[in-house]
Parts: structure tokens; C-alpha cells; sequence
């Protein structure tokens, strides 16, 4: 990406990220989480912090990183939740939720729009305004704590910084 700049990298998580928790033990099943309601507002809370820290890593790189909510996609997400909850989405998502083509929008306002040309490490809503993440989210340690915790889960801590950040493959 840094040899591309101008570059940008946009993860997609969701408004549900207000509700999640960081905590390690969840990404190593340590601790078992109660439902995937929790497990999706957890791992869309990560990607912001994720988010948030990469573009720490990449600041002066001309490489950006933004995270963004979609808004409520008709999608078959729901696939695995119980019947009665699947059919109120159904019902709900007749009336209310984006198509798939109005739910890229916000992607690739991130992905391409020149008013965001130079912003990085921000969180934007569905209306591809910016919009103030879980205070959590900007917290340099957390960002820290779990991307060293990526790197251990990963086992590219060590490798990646031998070889100046590129995977190689062995």
C-alpha cells in the first residue's frame, strides 16, 4: 500500500460498534462469548480500533485508513439467529433496510471521494458524514493492546518487523 500512495484502505464495521467490548480473551476463545449479537458488536468494535491504530502505524505514509458504518443492509446475516428474530428483520427490512447497491455508498464514498482525501483513522456513518466513534475506539493503549494481541494470534509480530513489514511467505 505505502508504494501505491496516495492509498486508501477502508474497513467496514457498524453502528453496533457502541455496544461492543475489546477484550482480548474473546479473539482467543478464552472467554466464550454469550451470543453472536455480542460476538458482532465486539469484532465491529475492533475493526474501529484497528482502524484507528493503523493510521497511527501509517501517518506521513500517504496511505489512509477510515472505518465506516453501511447502515442496515439486506443481507442474509441473520441466516443463523432464531426464526422468530430472522422474520422481524424480514418484516422491518420490506420496509426500511438498503439494498446492497445503497449500502456500498458509504464504502465507496471512503474508498474514492475526494473530500476524504487526506482524512485518516476516522469513522464515518452511512451518510458518509464523520461521525464520533465509541470514545474507547481512540484510546492509543487499547489500539495498542490489541494489535500486539493480532500480532501474537497472528504470528506475524516478529516475522513482520525482520522483513520491513512484508509478508513473506515461507
Amino acid at each position: 500500500m505505502k508504494a501505491s500512495a496516495p492509498a486508501r484502505i477502508v474497513n467496514v464495521s457498524s453502528v453496533m460498534h457502541y455496544w461492543g467490548k475489546v477484550d482480548v480473551k474473546f479473539l482467543t476463545g478464552e472467554e466464550p462469548l454469550k451470543n453472536r449479537g455480542q460476538a458482532y458488536n465486539h469484532t465491529k468494535l475492533m475493526n474501529v480500533v484497528f482502524t484507528v491504530e493503523l493510521a497511527r502505524r501509517l501517518r506521513g505514509t500517504g496511505v489512509s485508513v477510515n472505518a465506516l458504518h453501511p447502515g442496515v443492509i439486506k443481507t442474509k446475516i441473520m441466516r443463523h439467529y432464531r426464526w422468530w428474530l430472522r422474520l422481524f428483520f424480514s418484516i422491518i427490512g420490506f420496509l426500511f433496510l438498503k439494498g446492497p447497491k445503497e449500502g456500498a455508498t458509504s464504502t465507496l464514498y471512503c474508498a474514492v471521494a475526494k473530500e476524504v482525501e487526506g482524512i485518516s483513522g476516522k469513522y464515518f456513518d452511512s451518510d458518509c458524514s464523520l461521525a464520533l466513534p465509541l470514545a474507547l475506539a481512540e484510546d492509543p493503549a487499547v489500539g495498542r493492546k490489541l494489535w500486539e494481541a493480532s500480532e501474537k494470534l497472528t504470528g506475524l509480530g516478529e516475522r513482520g518487523k525482520a522483513d520491513g513489514g512484508q509478508l513473506s511467505r515461507e
